[in-house]
């Protein structure tokens, strides 16, 4: 058995809870990317943590004062669509070291440890490929590469879940 005391179900069982919308939040966030490079709106507002001279853009404020009008902002529009997608990467970054500073907290199977212990590392990672691809004007090999860390993060995250199931029959009970 992977969860071998009551106190490592317990804690695999709170830590899922919070492994589950988080891994959502990054799969929005990822699936958000491909409008970013869709759009090139990483050679249009190549600075950080600025977006050239504003901390939210002017089309942002505009497409939010009347988001059911022009929805299509979120597709379209390079400003709003740079804008959701380092929001949702921030709040990514947030939520997946908070999972991770929670499971140092629990008393966890060392399989579901070792897998948490690897969010750090491959967020870290992410960010610094994000926010180097931006500045250096999106070269297409770090473009790439940040594209397969996004893949690497949704991947890290499937990996914790998978440390955190439960055996069929005890979940049954639970």
């Amino acid at each position: 058995a992977m969860h071998k005391s009551a106190q490592a179900v317990k804690a695999a069982t709170q830590l899922r809870a919070m492994a589950i919308p988080t891994t959502a939040l990054v799969t929005l966030t990822l699936l958000s990317g491909p409008f970013v490079a869709g759009n090139d709106a990483g050679r249009a507002y190549n600075t950080w943590p600025k977006m050239l001279d504003d901390w939210v853009p002017p089309e942002w404020l505009s497409f939010i004062s009347s988001p059911l009008e022009k929805w299509r902002a979120l597709f379209e529009e390079t400003a709003v669509v740079q804008f959701n997608h380092r929001m949702l990467a921030y709040s990514s970054v947030a939520a997946s070291l908070a999972l991770w500073l929670y499971s140092t907290q629990l008393p966890l199977s060392a399989a579901a440890a070792g897998a948490t212990s690897l969010l750090p590392v491959v967020l870290g990672g992410q960010m610094f490929l994000g926010i180097a691809t931006l500045m250096l004007y999106v070269p297409i090999e770090l473009g790439v590469l940040h594209q397969a860390g996004g893949v690497t993060v949704l991947t890290t995250l499937l990996y914790v879940l998978h440390s955190l199931r439960l055996p069929v029959a005890l979940a049954a009970v639970l």
